[in-house]
């Protein structure tokens, strides 16, 4: 029967951070937080996600091997994880930062008109790991031949998994340039990166080794609002381009959709987010009409009344119209609505055309090790990409409208990147730079829904509901970027037996 190797998550997402040393695996089973420790830590201390000196710890990407046995027809009949136990396993990683060359977002032209482009890509060049337990490996490279950027670390785990860190949030300048733009500053770095994952397996007993499917990894800022979902993740919309290329996952005739899979999930994460955003609090808050999970018990019956006006409020991602999800400005940037995929299930709901399977309560996400084997590299997949911001791209938190593009993906392999056309440093190249520019505009008035899931606007901080996350007196870019590791984590905390999400690790010396 034949065998084929792929690595997983096909698309991984790091984090940069302050804390020199310290960091923690990203999410790995959807719906579960990570645990805000090294792999080999066995305290028992809950994890957090500032270190001892209240610098932010990188989040890491962790990459596995799954093994899949097919039969005559082609069809998966055995998946099961490779590690070192079975077999020697070489890593090989190529991070780069494209930013300073890439075209400008306003304005015609690319950045750093009239430099050469070699003097723009930091590029840390191909990188090979292997073996159980292998110590930070760092990756760097340079910007105007003269600044030493680091874009991350390559480590393994006991089991000989590859761990990619990203680097330390640091953004320069050469010469001394002003910040004068969200997007596009002449003579700025930053270290976030993206680039392709490869390995090489040779089990005990062969004779040649042999490649796995690729993946890739995306260096991107913090999270800092973690167990706040976005309206539209990353995992929709690339989920949305694979429906492109496989009917088979797209909404047809006969697909079923289901309330609690499928239609409860966007009302959840449109009513969570009044913790992170007062625009939102005044139409989906607690007590407000619109906050969809007071009202659950309703909006799962195929009788309610309230489908036809919340259908005609979302924004047709085809034709227009509609004005949710909301975006500040008059013109609609791309990806600024939800997905054909998700769309299309929501027109099946507001017919009364979809599974009515709400049980009382949405059941609760499996652990990944709780995971049945075949079940683990989708649930890879889908945790790291379900973490990040799927739309809209202006221009982007993790990654930049790349991903609303066919090319961009390998039709042959699914949710997984085209690395015989695009470059390390791709699929991060359109976005800002420095990321602390755009991500302290965000929070600006006129521009306050972006990104509120990653980049919170106002906070329960104490007895204050409505605490502004960034300091009112940070009135310049540069003020971001010297201060964002100061600012605090929106975390799940017990009120009696209610779970709110509420502000913590904030530095004390902040306003």
């Amino acid at each position: 029967m034949p065998l084929k190797y792929r690595i997983h998550p096909a698309i991984g997402i790091a984090r940069v951070g302050d804390s020199p040393d310290d960091y923690f695996i990203g999410p790995e089973a959807p719906g579960i937080s990570p645990t805000l420790k090294k792999p080999d830590d066995q305290s028992a201390q809950p994890g957090t996600y500032k270190d001892g000196q209240q610098r932010i710890k990188r989040q890491g990407a962790r990459f596995r091997i799954y093994e899949y046995t097919e039969d005559a027809a082609g069809v998966v009949t055995k998946v099961r994880e490779i590690t070192l136990a079975e077999a020697q396993i070489e890593w090989e990683v190529h991070l780069a930062n494209r930013k300073a060359a890439a075209p400008r977002l306003q304005g015609a032209g690319p950045r750093n008109a009239g430099v050469p482009e070699r003097k723009l890509i930091i590029d840390a060049g191909l990188h090979k790991i292997g073996g159980p337990n292998q110590p930070m490996k760092k990756l760097q490279g340079k910007f105007m031949e003269t600044i030493d950027v680091q874009l991350g670390d390559l480590l393994t785990d006991n089991a000989g998994r590859l761990i990619i860190l990203g680097g330390h949030g640091q953004s320069q300048s050469l010469p001394q340039n002003k910040l004068e733009d969200f997007a596009d500053n002449d003579g700025w770095c930053d270290d976030v990166a993206d680039g392709p994952v490869r390995a090489t397996i040779q089990l005990n007993g062969s004779a040649a080794p042999v490649a796995a499917d690729s993946a890739w990894v995306i260096v991107a800022p913090p999270d800092f609002a973690p167990p706040i979902e976005n309206v539209i993740t990353l995992y929709d919309r690339v989920y949305d381009m694979m429906a492109k290329f496989n009917p088979a996952l797209a909404v047809g005739a006969k697909t079923k959709v289901s309330f609690t899979k499928d239609i409860y999930p966007i009302f959840r994460r449109v009513s969570n987010l009044h913790w992170v955003s007062d625009v939102a609090a005044s139409h989906h808050g607690e007590g407000m009409p619109d906050h969809f999970i007071s009202d659950v018990k309703e909006l799962a019956s195929k009788d309610n009344v309230r489908a036809g006006p919340i259908l005609r409020a979302l924004r047709n991602p085809k034709d227009g119209g509609g004005h949710m999800p909301k975006v500040p400005g008059k013109s609609v940037p791309p990806g600024a609505a939800l997905t054909e995929v998700q769309y299309k299930r929501m027109e099946r709901w507001a017919k009364g055309r979809f599974d009515a399977d709400w049980t009382g309560a949405e059941p609760a996400p499996v652990p990944f090790d709780k995971l049945a084997e075949k079940d683990k590299p989708q649930a890879l997949d889908r945790a790291a990409l379900e973490a990040c911001v799927g739309g809209p791209f202006f221009p982007g938190i993790e990654v930049s409208r790349l991903v609303l593009e066919k090319s961009t993906y390998d039709e042959k392999r699914p949710f997984r990147i085209n690395d015989a056309k695009l470059s390390p440093g791709a699929l991060t190249e359109g976005m800002a730079v420095p990321w602390q520019a755009d991500f302290r505009d965000c929070g600006a008035e006129g521009a306050a829904d972006w990104w509120p899931s990653q980049r919170p606007i106002q906070v329960r901080r104490g007895h204050q509901r409505d605490a502004e996350w960034m300091p009112e007196d940070w009135k310049d870019y540069i003020d971001m970027v010297h201060g964002w590791s100061q600012l605090g984590f929106v975390v799940a905390k017990m009120a009696g037996d209610k779970v709110e999400y509420v502000e913590d690790e904030r530095s004390a010396d902040l306003a």
